[in-house]
């Protein structure tokens, strides 16, 4: 397995992340990859933008007037702060169910700042904290549009689950036994396929579905709504309002959980997948970045911008940084820096970061 991230401290490698990274163009077409790219793993969240195309199709947005702001939030793994709440509250009201009808679950939210302020109320989290309580919102209109009944609509046995599964099918162009089924954590079906087929699907919504003429509407509205809306997909001050806020939002990316991240560049119209194999999350974002520069799409002072994300500093207890997270890996020599070995002397640190 191909080392992607060091973890440095005191200008020594302390830990490092291994993991794939594939490339592809909307015709399915590996451009760049490191690690073998038919390996399977779950979608999980970054299943959430292709999830959505049911909730288009089914003429659910229409008929109770969804606003592209609340198609954002179906498409979300949000951070349950107010706006988030507020939003699918507003979804819930207009497709006539309530609150107790999301069968996400409960879980704390994602936002330190509301968690915290939870705590200090002693007060507990409601399901629409749940970061999946968007796209479960999202499952109930296109149950109400399509006349199904709600009550087990996270089943996978459920006519909505198969129409969901029928749709990412062929997106893909495979068959629906293809497409290996697991239990998210907030109960609804997850989809395990290869690396190559995540990096094709956000393809496919870089370039608005241009080669998928069935589906091309749902996928630009999905696109236009996540670029609009960036907020609403993640939260304030989280990786992807950044990476949007410093891109000019030239880019729509999506997490996946367990260190999957994907991204969907429209002016390329190419999907990008990272997957860390450990899970580590931390780890994603410096590759994303260097991925997009080593791309030409992110420019130095771009990157520059999104330095505490792309070269994470490890702080001791007085706030002194004693080390980073840093890249080891090179696109466009399909390797990475295989002579980086634990405990070996870095020689840059701090802005000389950038010089490599």
């Amino acid at each position: 397995m191909e080392p992607l991230v060091a973890l440095t401290r005191s200008n020594r490698i302390e830990s490092i992340h291994a993991g794939y990274i594939c490339i592809t163009d909307s015709n399915n077409n590996v451009l760049y990859n490191i690690g073998d790219c038919k390996d399977k793993v779950f979608l999980r969240s970054a299943a959430k933008p292709f999830i959505a195309t049911t909730f288009i199709k089914s003429g659910a947005m229409e008929q109770f007037d969804i606003s592209e702001k609340e198609l954002a939030i179906i498409c979300s793994s949000h951070t349950g702060e107010d706006y988030h709440r507020e939003t699918i509250s507003s979804i819930l009201n207009k497709i006539g169910v309530s609150e107790e009808d999301l069968k996400c679950g409960i879980s704390a939210p994602y936002n330190k700042e509301m968690n915290e302020r939870l705590i200090r109320k002693n007060e507990r989290p409601s399901k629409l904290y749940n970061c999946c309580s968007g796209k479960h919102s999202g499952m109930l209109a296109a149950c109400k549009a399509l006349g199904l009944p709600i009550d087990s609509y996270n089943d996978k046995c459920h006519p909505l689950q198969k129409l969901i599964l029928y749709n990412i099918s062929k997106l893909l162009g495979c068959s629906e036994e293809d497409i290996i089924l697991g239990i998210d954590g907030c109960t609804v079906p997850s989809f395990m396929i290869t690396i190559q087929q995540i990096s094709y699907l956000y393809a496919l919504l870089a370039d608005g579905g241009n080669t998928k003429e069935e589906y091309k509407d749902a996928l630009t509205k999905i696109r236009n709504s996540m670029v609009a809306y960036p907020e609403m997909i993640d939260g304030y001050e989280e990786f992807y309002t950044e990476l949007m806020g410093h891109s000019d939002k030239r880019m729509i990316a999506k997490v996946g959980d367990e260190g999957l991240y994907c991204v969907a560049v429209p002016e390329k119209k190419i999907g990008i997948v990272v997957k860390i194999v450990d899970g580590n999350e931390r780890a994603c974002y410096p590759v994303i970045i260097e991925v997009l520069k080593q791309l030409g799409i992110f420019t130095k002072t771009e990157s520059k911008q999104l330095y505490n994300w792309a070269f994470t500093p490890l702080k001791n207890h007085v706030s002194d940084v004693i080390g980073y997270t840093l890249p080891v890996f090179n696109i466009n020599k399909n390797q990475s820096n295989k002579n980086i070995t634990i405990g070996q002397l870095l020689e840059f640190k701090g802005d000389n970061l950038w010089n490599n």
